[in-house]
């Protein structure tokens, strides 16, 4: 009988990431579905292939570290992974921590201030929304 409750959590939960989509103001990226889905998009990626890998080594594996990343990292590093051809940090919230909302903002941005600006938003937002109640 748990088994299947966490299940149908877990799926619910899956349902509720994929159907982010759309606008990307400000208050879009404050939205989250639950405390559940907040705990589920601040928690660690569970294996290293999917690690976020800044070109100087340094491993990232939640939201939380990618927000202290951007705030340290050279423009050099930053440019590795944002330019012309591609973002990677935009790719990697979307495909691996699974937050639409914030991935698509991210692909519309190629300042490192702006980015970083972004992540604490909605890293900030979800922090509020795991600890609330509803």
């Amino acid at each position: 009988m748990e088994m299947k409750f966490w299940k149908d959590v877990f799926a619910k939960l899956k349902k509720e990431i994929d159907s982010f989509s759309g606008g990307v103001s400000k208050y879009e990226l404050q939205k989250t579905n639950g405390a559940e889905c907040a705990a589920v998009l601040l928690s660690d990626v569970k294996h290293a292939d999917h690690y976020f890998y800044l070109n100087n080594s340094i491993p990232i594996k939640n939201l939380c570290e990618l927000s202290e990343h951007l705030k340290e990292i050279d423009e050099n590093t930053f440019r590795n992974h944002v330019n012309d051809e591609r973002n990677d940090f935009s790719a990697w919230v979307s495909n691996i921590i699974g937050d639409k909302t914030l991935g698509k903002k991210l692909s519309e941005l190629d300042d490192k201030e702006e980015i970083s600006k972004a992540v604490d938003i909605r890293v900030d937002y979800i922090k509020r929304r795991a600890n609330s109640k509803y």
